[in-house]
């Protein structure tokens, strides 16, 4: 995950790695820096997800044990990670895994919030309290702390 940064006056790589939580290395590798950084120029710099960790593909993995591994259900660790079940996966790709703390739903069509909620064993007010905004149209991504 990576977002924009804007440099300001007064900014050093440094200082970018420090306001963004990441290092000078990662900033200088993911844009291709060889010097300064000047004010108004945009820098890509990763950001810190609070519902998901990266996992990168080992030789031999597949989906379904990486499901089972993180205890998130197969469909809904494909749908994360724009995958169709006969897509492959290589070493060394990287994919995103719900945090231990998260529990995540994909919306399907037909869904209403008193089942979204009943899948997450959670009241509507909790679910909508924890979700800025919830259209429940299919492939939308609701959270759930544990």
């Amino acid at each position: 995950m990576y977002k924009v940064y804007q440099v300001e006056i007064n900014d050093t790589i440094d200082e970018i790695a420090r306001k963004t939580g990441t290092t000078k290395e990662e900033i200088i590798s993911i844009n291709g820096l060889t010097g300064e950084v000047i004010p108004g120029q945009l820098v890509v710099v990763p950001t810190t997800n609070s519902m998901f960790d990266t996992y990168i593909v080992q030789k031999g993995d597949n989906m379904y044990d990486i499901s089972r591994r993180y205890n998130v259900d197969l469909n809904t660790l494909l749908k994360i990670n724009g995958l169709d079940q006969d897509d492959f996966i290589y070493p060394n790709q990287e994919l995103l895994v719900p945090k231990n703390n998260m529990m995540i739903y994909v919306t399907k069509e037909n869904d209403t919030l008193n089942k979204v909620s009943n899948a997450f064993n959670t009241s509507v007010n909790e679910l909508v309290s924890e979700n800025k905004e919830i259209y429940l149209l299919p492939d939308q991504l609701i959270v759930k702390t544990k």
